[in-house]
């Protein structure tokens, strides 16, 4: 095993590593770019790695992806705008800490927390690929369904002064993934003979709308700074904190690492679900649940810590089966084929030291990301105590730029603008953005797993531990507090 770990340490000498660097540097500046990402800065780059040796190729793409993640802990808690919506969860409290002049202090814990999860990843893959295919193998479309109801009721259920809105928002949410042509006949749902929307709404114009127009909507009828409070603490003071909270809250910090592993590990869960299952589980076992979601650094670390993490969980059904545990892995897994590379079990024996060059990109990745990350926050959060007419114009054409280039339609312009008043009715009508994002998110993983479960398994579903026990638990969750509601009232 240290001839294999040497041997792919070898691999990402020389040329290799100042790609690795550059697809760093590449990915942090797209994901700091509202509307982004990601994804488009992943698929930017596969023409140039093609051109390349194998290992740097490689080095190229995985040096882009496994900071994917980390650039939006900036826009999401300095301005409360994700780059993608991998960075939806940051902004709960992230950006609430801004606004009270605590956003170099939520960047640095995020940060930190997130590259923490990212190395815990890669130690994971490192040494479980071999132990965890039985296990990854259990989960068919009846454990991801009972995985993505979980989640939809966890958010529903934390942070929440009344779960009902919760619910409601969520049901909103999968509302409108459903627009566009169903899955299995093609029928069209609530299309109004659009052919923009056939395809159904995207996800870009959906987050924009949400974060960057509702937010900025706000700034506008208040005519304030995004840091009301007009004073922070030296930027280096702030930082400090920031490190040192991810230390305090430790437990958070471990739990929504784990989170984000196992939800990466679940093939087609996607990248958004990591944060909202690392969050919601670290809010439901916090000290004050109630926090959460009002400027809460230990929320920023929930969210943050699963975000990394969750590349190590993803490469292990990508590595191991040949099977994308996400969609920035669906492409990682494209140039694997494109470079001659079979993914699945011979990979472990043939590949070995390609396994172990990924597995080191992950840990030098994720502390060399996180340090230029760091490097940027105090120059960026200085924008945050400009005034309104010289912030929200950038915000906004940034914004409107992001929203078209997603598909060069400006049927997405229109959904972003809807969607932004729509947030702001929501956002003052105490209904949760958040939860209406997730549903938005992972309503089209719920319908196709619901549509393969009832043809593969029908009421056979029921039947498999795994999911019916997933299925009791959310239960719980909603029981408890009814059952603890009712006590109160016979009480008196």
């Amino acid at each position: 095993m240290l001839t294999d770990m040497f041997s792919g340490l070898g691999l990402l000498g020389g040329t290799a590593l100042l790609y690795m660097l550059i697809g760093i540097v590449f990915s942090t500046i797209a994901v700091v770019t509202p509307g982004l990402g990601g994804l488009f800065a992943i698929a930017i780059v596969l023409p140039f790695a093609f051109q390349l040796e194998p290992p740097v190729g490689i080095a190229l793409i995985m040096g882009v992806t496994v900071v994917s993640g980390t650039g939006n802990t900036i826009t999401s808690v300095l301005y409360g705008i994700p780059g993608s919506a991998s960075g939806v969860a940051t902004t709960f409290d992230g950006y609430p800490m801004s606004r009270r002049g605590e956003g170099i202090r939520a960047v640095a814990a995020g940060l930190t927390a997130s590259a923490i999860g990212g190395v815990f990843g890669a130690v994971v893959l490192g040494f479980a690929l071999p132990v965890l295919r039985p296990l990854v193998l259990l989960f068919r479309s009846p454990e991801f369904l009972a995985l993505i109801l979980l989640a939809l009721v966890f958010m529903a259920f934390v942070g929440q002064s009344d779960p009902m809105k919760g619910l409601i928002s969520g049901g909103i949410g999968l509302m409108l993934s459903f627009v566009g042509l169903e899955q299995s006949t093609a029928a069209q749902r609530w299309t109004f003979g659009q052919l923009y929307l056939w395809d159904g709404i995207a996800l870009v114009p959906v987050v924009l709308g949400l974060y960057a127009i509702t937010e900025m909507i706000d700034l506008i009828r208040q005519g304030s700074a995004i840091n009301e409070s007009g004073q922070q603490e030296h930027w280096w003071v702030q930082m400090r904190r920031g490190m040192a909270d991810t230390v305090r809250h430790w437990r958070a910090t471990l739990q929504s690492s784990f989170a984000g592993l196992w939800v990466g590990m679940a093939p087609g869960l996607g990248d958004a679900a990591a944060q909202f299952v690392g969050y919601a589980q670290v809010a439901k076992t916090s000290k004050n649940p109630k926090a959460f979601g009002t400027g809460t650094v230990e929320g920023v670390i929930a969210a943050d810590a699963a975000t990394n993490s969750k590349e190590g969980g993803a490469l292990i059904p990508t590595l191991a089966f040949g099977i994308p545990g996400s969609a920035s892995m669906a492409i990682v897994l494209a140039a694997f084929l494109a470079f001659g590379i079979q993914p699945g079990p011979s990979m472990l024996s043939e590949n070995i030291s390609i396994v172990w060059m990924i597995i080191w990109i992950l840990v030098i990745g994720n502390l060399i990301g996180t340090v230029v990350t760091l490097a940027i926050t105090p120059g960026m959060a200085k924008l945050t105590e400009l005034r309104t007419s010289l912030i929200v114009p950038p915000i906004l054409i940034a914004s409107i730029f992001g929203a078209f280039s997603a598909s060069n339609a400006i049927g997405d312009v229109v959904v972003m603008i809807a969607v932004g008043f729509l947030g702001w009715l929501l956002k003052h009508n105490g209904y949760s953005r958040a939860i209406l994002l997730i549903g938005f998110v992972l309503g089209q993983l719920l319908e196709q797993n619901y549509l393969l479960m009832m043809r593969v398994y029908g009421a056979g579903a029921l039947t498999r531990p795994i999911a019916v026990g997933i299925y009791a638990l959310t239960a719980l969750i909603i029981v408890v507090p009814l059952l603890k509601w009712l006590y109160r009232v016979v009480r008196g």
